[in-house]
């Protein structure tokens, strides 16, 4: 198979004009210009951008169905106990469970999204469904250990390692809650559980202010948060340090691990992260829903941290669609670049997930995870950079070398 555009964004390499990108067995043969000869097998996208399959590094899908229920203000710790309210309400069943899946799986790939780092309470019930898709990526299996819920520490961990299929496109996780549902003891079960059979680490780290509090004092608002929802017992111990440290401190933060959020970390928290390789998956959309102050994206930048993009969930979001998370950026932060941000869009992203042998660019060897992005053009030539301008959606969507998403404005010679 052949496919052709006006450009090709490899992302390890220049953008080339008038390209083709081949591709066979799911893995791509030939990237460069386009040759004139008519191929049988070619499809000619026209006046459209082909990049790398776009990568979600942080995304909850279990919780499609939970879209516009639990919609996100300023008091994050109002909304959790409005999302468990409503996961009780509304996920009650294994079929419900596998809807919302399959509801998230077909949202992110009509959006371009190739490859997801995915957070999911019941390993057992998501995986076989996301390992059915054409999506690529690490499924984490959270971890909550707090209170009087620590004795299912090792129950969650098992359940972290299975791997109930035959895939070789989905990779087992885990994934420490935050150290507002982890005590440190768990914290470091799950980090030496994840460098002894070599498995990726995510934990949501400093998404709300309060968790220093808590880390320091096992108290404040998290405190009454887990005393409200009959968790809390007087055995949960404080850590005496901040989240980061705490973090550092029990071994989960390494090249290995997803920061997920980092809305509010300070100085010292970017030079903890720096030290320890993880990566911080930024959720732009879900960010700014919840008014926190603007993210430190740029000074993460600066340091050398590998910053990639997420959504979350939808429900804190109203697509699951890292082109939209990029076009969000774009607008409230011209100091990036375009290059900066279709990074953090693709192989950032597969770079925090450890894929970056299989995704995140158009690459000999690599799968073919290709999105195509139609040019709308406004006076002017246009040019790739267009595509995070306008509000155009992917025209077709390659996953492995298969089209997951039709186009009807194709001309194939």
């Amino acid at each position: 198979m052949i496919i052709k555009a006006r450009y090709i964004v490899p992302i390890d390499g220049p953008v080339i004009e008038n390209g083709a990108v081949s591709f066979e067995n799911e893995r791509v043969t030939g990237v460069g210009p386009s040759h004139r000869r008519t191929e049988r097998t070619s499809v000619d996208y026209g006046d459209a951008v082909i990049c790398p399959g776009f990568v979600n590094a942080h995304t909850h899908l279990e919780l499609s169905l939970l879209a516009g229920k639990v919609p996100p203000g300023p008091d994050f710790i109002d909304w959790l106990h409005r999302l468990l309210a409503a996961r009780r309400n509304e996920l009650t069943t294994e079929q419900v469970t596998a809807a919302a899946m399959r509801t998230g799986i077909e949202q992110s790939l009509a959006a371009g999204t190739t490859c997801v780092g995915d957070i999911t309470t019941a390993p057992e019930r998501t995986r076989p469904i996301l390992a059915e898709s054409p999506l690529s990526g690490i499924s984490y299996g959270e971890v909550i250990a707090i209170g009087n819920l620590r004795g299912r520490l090792t129950e969650r961990l098992e359940a972290c390692m299975s791997l109930p299929f035959d895939s070789q496109r989905l990779r087992a996780g885990i994934s420490p809650h935050a150290p507002y549902t982890v005590e440190p003891h768990a914290l470091r079960a799950c980090a030496q559980r994840a460098q002894q059979f070599n498995m990726p680490l995510c934990i949501h780290l400093l998404e709300s202010d309060d968790e220093r509090q808590f880390t320091r004092q096992a108290g404040g608002r998290f405190a009454q948060f887990l005393r409200d929802i009959g968790v809390w017992d007087d055995a949960v111990p404080m850590s005496d340090c901040e989240p980061v440290e705490l973090a550092l401190r029990t071994g989960v933060l390494g090249p290995s691990t997803v920061i997920a959020h980092a809305n509010y970390v300070t100085a010292s928290d970017m030079q903890g992260i720096a030290r320890s390789g993880a990566t911080v998956a930024y959720c732009p959309r879900t960010h700014h829903a919840f008014g926190h102050p603007p993210h430190r994206v740029r000074a993460l930048l600066g340091l050398g941290i590998n910053v990639c993009l997420g959504t979350d969930s939808l429900a804190s979001n109203p697509t699951l669609s890292i082109l939209d998370e990029m076009r969000f950026v774009r607008h409230h932060d011209r100091d990036l670049s375009s290059d900066q941000i279709l990074r953090m869009g693709t192989i950032n992203g597969a770079r925090g997930l450890g894929l970056t042998d299989e995704t995140g660019s158009i690459t000999l060897g690599k799968r073919a995870d290709l999105v195509v992005v139609p040019l709308e053009t406004a006076a002017g030539a246009p040019d790739w950079e267009s595509i995070l301008e306008t509000s155009a959606q992917p025209l077709a969507v390659y996953g492995g070398g298969e089209m997951v998403l039709p186009s009807q404005q194709v001309r194939r010679q």
